[in-house]
């Protein structure tokens, strides 16, 4: 039985960014955005196509994690000087709960374009993202 091998379309570069499900808090979007740049340096000796994707991948996964990681930075920030300064009267959750929730829509995005991404990796596309420019 002989069968016919599939060209490598990169398709576990996009899957690793489904780590941001991790039950963990907090570590689900540190290691999606890592895992998804760190895929690229195999896949991208599997072929043009799986190149190119790994790529995508890699790009949206660096964004991902600076775009995740200074929000949490800037929640914390946000956060200590709020128990600095413990006369001040408590205002509320916004303007101080913005950037955490800035961040549950991110990664709410990230899901969005990462299930989308892996569906058209596995049929063979080229996963192309309109906001960020691609390397050609």
């Amino acid at each position: 039985m002989t069968g016919t091998a599939r060209e490598a379309t990169g398709v576990s570069a996009w899957a690793l960014g489904l780590l941001v499900l991790l039950p963990i808090p907090l570590l689900g979007p540190l290691a999606a955005g890592g895992a998804m740049v760190a895929a690229y340096g195999s896949l991208s000796r599997q072929g043009p196509l799986a190149k190119a994707n790994a790529a995508a991948a890699r790009r949206w996964g660096v964004v991902f994690l600076i775009v995740t990681t200074g929000l949490l930075v800037l929640q914390l920030v946000l956060g200590l000087i709020r128990l600095s300064q413990p006369s001040a009267a408590a205002s509320g959750f916004f303007p101080q709960g913005l950037p955490i929730t800035i961040y549950a829509v991110v990664c709410l995005v990230h899901l969005v374009v990462v299930i989308v991404a892996t569906v058209r990796a596995r049929r063979g596309e080229r996963v192309r993202l309109p906001f960020l420019r691609s390397e050609s």
